[in-house]
């Protein structure tokens, strides 16, 4: 049906740098160009499916999208592609009052179907390793805690951006499609079993830009476009397989 596909991570790569929680307008050029010249563009992010989902159908991208750090995919309906869920739900309770006023709820766990996400006050390195001494000490088996730069995100053993793409490829019949896949983060490495093509934007997780194929020059949102303009021109140049 497509013969290519982008998975492209969200948060501090669609956006001016790791810290933002706002679209480059310049990304979203270049996604909208790249829908228009037969690309499937695939969101892919630790956020909720109701954020996602819109913000891929306001872009004219077809809101097909991979949430919840790969717990939860919407194709032609939204499905939760991972199991263990259950035990998310119980946990991220318990893992807050642990916590104290250093963590923090976030308002999009009402939305979430799987992944729970914790914000906290301060520093990220000590957040994720609270979240993770809470999990181990109040017995919390089959749950693993991942730190997109954003939240830190509760969900299953076994569970990762990967198992949504799969789901995604197998629904809609994308085997033979060229995938590229961007990223900024080690929530980001899973791409690789899927990707044809990973890049890494220039700011990325050093364990990202390890086993990426393209390591950009510039940051964030700049590093995807120039990914994207360099792609773009080779599809303009009449490349098969750019």
């Amino acid at each position: 049906m497509y013969p290519y596909v982008l998975f492209t991570d969200v948060d501090g790569t669609l956006t001016p740098s790791r810290a933002a929680s706002y679209i480059d307008l310049g990304a979203a050029k270049f996604l909208r160009e790249l829908s228009l010249r037969g690309f499937l563009v695939v969101l892919v992010s630790g956020n909720s499916v109701p954020v996602l989902r819109g913000l891929s159908l306001y872009l004219g991208l077809g809101g097909v999208v991979v949430a919840e750090n790969g717990a939860v995919v919407f194709d032609r309906d939204v499905r939760v592609v991972c199991s263990g869920c259950e035990v998310v739900r119980e946990a991220v309770a318990e893992v807050l009052r642990y916590g104290g006023g250093f963590l923090r709820d976030s308002w999009q766990n009402r939305f979430r179907l799987c992944d729970r996400a914790i914000k906290w006050v301060g520093s990220e390195d000590r957040a994720l390793s609270t979240v993770s001494r809470a999990l181990k000490e109040l017995g919390f088996k089959g749950v693993k805690a991942v730190s997109s730069g954003y939240a830190v995100h509760l969900l299953p053993e076994g569970c990762s951006k990967d198992v949504g793409m799969w789901a995604i490829i197998d629904s809609l019949g994308l085997n033979n499609s060229l995938k590229y896949c961007i990223g900024d983060s080690e929530t980001d490495l899973p791409m690789r079993s899927v990707c044809d093509v990973l890049v890494a934007v220039g700011n990325a997780d050093r364990g990202l830009k390890e086993v990426a194929d393209v390591v950009t020059d510039a940051p964030s949102s700049r590093g995807f476009m120039e990914f994207a303009s360099n792609l773009l021109k080779q599809l303009r140049s009449g490349a098969s397989n750019p």
